[in-house]
């Protein structure tokens, strides 16, 4: 029998998952004592931790209207912006993590969705390497110094090493018509594309760090740029909502690491779950908001 991945069962799972391991890190690490310390946040570094999320959607915006119109895409900034909002917010609260960039990709589609759906892919992927980079270059120098057991690092940089090591390769495997988007999008206007890329990453790093600061567990910045992308891409399992569960548990299994404790692990992955879902909460404005069509040149 084919498997569906929209039956009843995996939208279950896709919920009932997550809340187990909710569950038993609750229990394993005193939920009560990760109650107190999300009390006890410094909300300075809370609301900072806000505004750098909202400062990476701004910067995700650009960097979606750079690539639409390089492929061709009338996009104003100010459309983009209020989409990616919108698409935000979708994605934090659906599960599976890309239905608001499918609905962003349709909202915008103008008079070709193919365009349109590719512009927003090649964004998406254009940030997870950006991440990726960081991972692989912090977890090698976390690990030259020792910050970072190689018995730790190894696994998450061996696989983003040979992530890495595979795009040139998939590249080439694809078709003439993809690869001529992708060089569009990207390989042109690389030095832009890198820069925005490694810039949004960083923010994301930098408010999962503040967060850890509201709740006490500071993150050296080496051992932040090589833990906390290993700690987000659990966020790409599309078995959850906003990847909450499996976040956390990863926070658990890593940032002891960096000499932080189980439940300060959790309460910074809450926190910060939580301030990119305030950072998103302007999106839920769009909701009703009519597609406004732009057309292809």
């Amino acid at each position: 029998m084919r498997f569906d991945k929209q039956a009843p069962i995996w939208r279950v799972a896709r919920l009932a998952v997550p809340l187990l391991i909710l569950g038993a890190l609750w229990i394993f690490a005193d939920g009560e004592q990760i109650l107190h310390q999300l009390r006890n946040a410094d909300p300075f570094w809370l609301i900072g931790a806000v505004l750098i999320v909202n400062l990476q959607t701004m910067l995700c915006a650009w960097r979606w209207k750079m690539t639409a119109n390089r492929l061709g895409q009338i996009l104003p900034l100010r459309i983009a912006i209020t989409e990616y909002y919108l698409a935000q917010f979708v994605n934090q609260t659906m599960p599976g993590g890309v239905a608001g960039d499918v609905a962003r990709a349709v909202r915008v589609r103008g008079d070709s969705m193919r365009t349109s759906g590719a512009g927003v892919a090649i964004e998406r992927i254009s940030g997870q390497v950006g991440m990726l980079a960081i991972m692989v270059t912090g977890l090698a120098l976390a690990m030259a110094h020792g910050d970072v057991p190689w018995r730790i690092g190894a696994t998450p940089f061996g696989i983003g090493l040979g992530i890495a090591a595979a795009l040139p390769l998939v590249y080439v495997l694809l078709p003439q018509r993809m690869r001529d988007t992708i060089r569009l999008g990207i390989l042109d206007i690389w030095p832009r594309q890198s820069v925005l890329g490694l810039a949004i990453a960083a923010c994301n790093i930098l408010a999962f760090a503040f967060c850890g600061h509201a709740i006490g567990a500071d993150l050296a910045p080496v051992a932040a740029a090589a833990l906390v992308p290993v700690i987000l891409s659990a966020m790409l399992i599309p078995a959850s909502v906003a990847g909450w569960g499996f976040r956390e548990g990863a926070a658990v299994l890593f940032l002891p690491v960096a000499g932080v404790g189980p439940q300060a692990a959790i309460a910074t992955s809450v926190a910060f779950g939580a301030m990119a879902l305030i950072a998103a909460s302007p999106g839920a404005f769009f909701l009703r908001r009519p597609r406004v069509p732009q057309p292809a040149n």
